[in-house]
């Protein structure tokens, strides 16, 4: 097929973003299709090394350019910044490639769809960050509810959405599960027994808490609290590249852990791949919107460290529902597990490195995990 894939990864030119959204569209090549990658929201791009939006282009081009072209996407990216101006295709290649497009992948809600998309006969959503556009549904917000409207098929990485342990509501629409497709080769297999930390990279606060039947669903400063003070209960070295101004960074170091910017690691692509090698594992807090309702929200994040042979130990969210746990991903909700989950780790580490990789190759392969997602949505 001829596949456009929506993103946003010029608009927030960081590692994390990129290979989120790299791996849908190099996967879905590698799978023979003809894969378009196109970004032409209009949203003014954010600027890393000032950490502010940016109507200045030049930073955000030379990005794009340098992590789509290496992977077989010359030719075959968009950009449109905020004055309607396009690299990479011009905008006449871009409407082509979308005129003859027999499915457009709208990953993150990257863009309200114009009339040019929606020329695409078959237009599949991937709702990555659960359970927001389902309430603002639920609540009957129309803006919500006509955008969602503009796409053939929904879903969402919230993979118990429909179950009756999870919380979050359907907002009168169908909603199937995915997952992050993980390109192996993308992330090579490091194993280093002398690693000292586990790591991670987080934001204290993305937006604001949503309300919804009188609960309130919170960032992951709501959760992080709970477990403020483990660096007191364990030897391991725990290391937080740490995003927002009101993260209280004094009080967290005080307590033991080690906190750096999040910005030097995620630069590109090659410097998060180096990150992720350097580290013992990872240490994950999840956002109380995921773990409140039960979602089974799994982070895109995990899975790179799994990839690259590192065990993750994640607060659950409901994954561990369907994602075997215990070896190579351990799920945690207090802190008494937390502690346990680390000496488990280390005191089988190889054991648990390798079997890091196993769980990636066998549930969020991207071959296995894009053919699922295309044939649900009636493409096969």
């Amino acid at each position: 097929m001829r596949i456009s894939v929506l993103g946003f990864i010029g608009q927030y030119p960081m590692a994390g973003v990129t290979a989120y959204f790299l791996q849908f569209a190099l996967g879905l090549l590698k799978l023979g299709h003809d894969v378009f990658y196109i970004e032409d929201s209009g949203a003014p791009p954010y600027d890393p090394i000032h950490d502010t939006l940016t109507t200045d282009t030049a930073y955000t081009l030379d990005y794009v350019r340098r992590h789509l072209e290496p992977f077989g996407f010359a030719e075959r990216w968009t950009y449109a910044d905020c004055d309607g101006n396009y690299t990479g295709m011009t905008r006449e290649q871009t409407y082509e490639a979308l005129r003859t497009s027999d499915l457009l992948i709208n990953v993150s809600a990257a863009n309200i769809l114009r009339d040019e998309h929606l020329r695409v006969p078959k237009r599949i959503l991937i709702d990555a960050d659960p359970p927001y556009l389902q309430i603002a549904a639920a609540k009957g917000e129309q803006e919500t509810i006509d955008f969602l409207k503009q796409h053939t098929s929904l879903f969402t990485f919230a993979e118990n959405i429909g179950k009756p342990i999870c919380r979050i509501p359907s907002g009168g629409f169908e909603w199937q599960t995915t997952r992050q497709p993980v390109v192996l080769d993308l992330w090579p297999i490091v194993f280093k027994p002398d690693a000292i930390a586990l790591t991670t990279i987080m934001n204290w606060k993305s937006y604001g808490n949503v309300e919804y039947e009188g609960e309130e669903y919170g960032q992951k400063d709501v959760e992080f609290m709970q477990f403020a003070e483990l660096p007191q209960h364990t030897t391991q070295v725990l290391d937080l590249g740490m995003g927002h101004p009101d993260a209280p960074r004094e009080q967290l170091r005080a307590l033991g852990w080690r906190l750096h910017a999040p910005f030097p690691p995620t630069r590109d692509l090659w410097t998060y791949q180096a990150y992720l090698a350097q580290a013992r594992g990872e240490f994950s807090v999840a956002k109380n919107a995921y773990v409140r309702p039960w979602s089974g929200w799994f982070s895109e994040r995990d899975t790179c460290y799994m990839a690259a042979g590192k065990p993750v130990i994640a607060q659950d969210t409901g994954f561990s529902e369907w994602l075997p746990t215990g070896e190579g991903v351990f799920a945690f909700n207090t802190m008494d597990e937390a502690r346990e989950a680390i000496a488990r780790m280390n005191a089988d580490y190889a054991h648990h490195c390798k079997a890091a990789r196993r769980l990636v190759e066998e549930h969020f392969n991207s071959a296995d995990v894009l053919r699922d997602l295309l044939r649900k949505a009636g493409c096969d």
